[in-house]
């Protein structure tokens, strides 16, 4: 009888072993079961970030671990934003307009001043000669003063100018050759238009014995008669400390 009970028992003890490993794998096979996902429209880069489709890209590493830089749209300030290894930098933009002769342009500055030249010219008669070119009116205009001691008289109308005792005004004039405005001596040659009259001063400053300044100042209008379109009304011809050259 002893020998009929061992085997018996010896299954009744296998019995609960047996139950031990089905379970385990029954719990086992409820962890392998996939997992569920939702689309939300959203895509997983490499480095792990995600990107929408909103027009926008960002990322935030590249597989191997290397950052990697993208650039979001242009605001509409025209300012553009660039992120580097998680930073970002923001620059303005910058604008230019285009005229219709293809030409670029962008903010102007302050009008060129006009330049003014004065010579001292000793020879047939001694004259001093002041020039000034504008090239934002397109016009040369000038005065010419001339020393009494040579016979020089005031031009007709010019009479009203101040200036120092020894000299009279010759001229006040003005021409539209501006590229040759500085010739002191064939100003003539470019067709100048005389003023018929003209009121103003010119005063000289550190005279030498000869009666030669180092400089000059001068504020002297000229009215002039009606004539070609580029020939003005009044011109004014105004310039300080100009220095006098020897011409």
């Amino acid at each position: 009888m002893r020998r009929l009970v061992r085997p018996v028992l010896l299954a009744f003890a296998l019995a609960p072993a047996c139950g031990d490993a089905s379970g385990a794998s029954t719990e086992t096979g409820g962890d392998t079961s996939p997992d569920l996902t939702t689309s939300t429209g959203e895509t997983s880069s490499p480095g792990g970030a995600t990107s929408t489709s909103s027009g926008e890209t960002t990322s935030s590493g590249s597989a191997s671990g290397t950052p990697t830089t993208s650039v979001e749209p242009t605001s509409s300030t025209g300012e553009t934003t660039t992120t580097t290894g998680g930073e970002s930098t923001t620059g303005a933009a910058t604008t230019s307009e285009t005229s219709d002769d293809g030409t670029s342009t962008g903010t102007t500055g302050a009008p060129v001043s006009p330049v003014t030249r004065a010579w001292w010219v000793d020879g047939v008669s001694l004259q001093l000669r002041v020039i000034q070119q504008d090239d934002e009116a397109g016009l040369c205009r000038g005065l010419i003063l001339e020393s009494l001691m040579t016979g020089a008289v005031d031009g007709p109308g010019l009479e009203p100018i101040e200036q120092p005792a020894e000299w009279a005004v010759r001229y006040v004039f003005v021409h539209d050759t501006v590229d040759a405005c500085f010739d002191p001596y064939d100003w003539w040659m470019n067709e100048p238009a005389y003023a018929e009259s003209g009121v103003g001063v010119v005063t000289f400053s550190g005279v030498d014995i000869q009666g030669k300044p180092m400089s000059l100042d001068i504020d002297v209008t000229g009215s002039f008669e009606p004539g070609a379109p580029w020939i003005p009304e009044e011109d004014p011809l105004v310039a300080a400390d100009v220095a006098v050259e020897v011409g």
